[in-house]
């Protein structure tokens, strides 16, 4: 193992005492190999709704206009999509087969990032996401890195400077900054990713105004030094347990040079229900590549 993984797995001991104070279930703390064979199938949603293909919408927005930074700021690479790009909604009749395969794999494999860095010389497709573990395993241990990629519906810059005016004027305010956002139950599978294909991780928040970014063994100390960070329960995150790391504690690594606009789109489920959503079109940002790399290669 390279000594990055190796400075990951050394965090392991503070992780799980951090989180265990913070009564987080044991479940979500076995980290290290394949995931525990569930006894019953899991639940598979029936529906997606407005929200959530809003969401998915925001989502690979976020990925497209990242991707495009990238490839203009670090010309030594390329990227390739690599995170699930399938967009079959539940209440499809293919949805539940699809569903399930996607589960079995993160058990087994751990969670995809969006995105891999590889050198530009190297032969690789630009979309590997719909090929299987067992297909890219030996191809993906040979990247650069790895990013995950979210979304976020705020202008971080303007957030910070209002928070800031509020505070200078003696008003009480809330979160200071926005945050980078992780669900406790998706450290494992990360960490499964991780472990199994050795790739540096970065973990990269696009705001409208913004991109910050902070590899996941900076989350992994954080969280193991028991301070800097929240669980919180938000309602975005189905009230899963989320880890709320500040994004001054990671880097911004990135400036928008011009806002997207956005579009009214809808679909019709097969009992005839209109779900509308509004969907980011255009956009851009310049990423400042000596940052980049930093957190990247950490």
């Amino acid at each position: 193992m390279s000594a990055y993984f190796d400075q990951l797995r050394a965090t392991l001991d503070g992780v799980v005492a951090s989180l265990t104070a913070k009564k987080i279930e044991p479940r979500h703390l076995s980290f290290g190999g394949e995931g525990v064979t569930p006894t019953r199938k899991p639940t598979v949603p029936t529906d997606a709704r407005s929200e959530f293909l809003a969401n998915r919408a925001m989502g690979d927005w976020a990925e497209q206009v990242l991707s495009a930074a990238l490839l203009a700021a670090l010309p030594e690479w390329k990227v390739a999509q690599y995170g699930d790009t399938n967009r079959i909604a539940a209440g499809h009749p293919d949805f539940k087969v699809s569903y399930l395969a996607g589960i079995e794999e993160t058990r087994r494999f751990g969670k995809r990032p969006d995105l891999l860095l590889f050198p530009a010389s190297f032969a690789v497709d630009a979309n590997l996401s719909e090929r299987t573990h067992a297909e890219t395993e030996t191809l993906v241990k040979q990247a650069a890195a790895a990013i995950e990629v979210r979304s976020s519906k705020f202008e971080a810059l303007t957030y910070m400077a209002v928070r800031q005016r509020q505070r200078e004027a003696g008003n009480s305010t809330g979160r200071e900054t926005p945050s980078f956002t992780v669900k406790v139950e998706d450290l494992i599978i990360v960490y499964r990713w991780l472990e199994r294909h050795d790739v540096p991780q970065t973990y990269c928040q696009v705001f409208f105004d913004s991109v910050f970014a902070i590899n996941f063994l900076d989350i992994f100390i954080t969280i193991a030094s028991g301070t800097g960070y929240a669980i919180e329960t938000p309602a975005k995150s189905q009230e899963k347990a989320t880890i709320m790391l500040p994004i001054t504690r990671g880097v911004q690594v990135g400036t928008a040079t011009a806002l997207p606009s956005f579009a009214a789109e809808h679909r019709v489920t097969a009992l005839g229900r209109h779900d509308a959503y509004v969907v980011p079109r255009g956009g851009g940002f310049v990423l400042d590549a000596d940052k980049m790399r930093q957190v990247l290669l950490r």
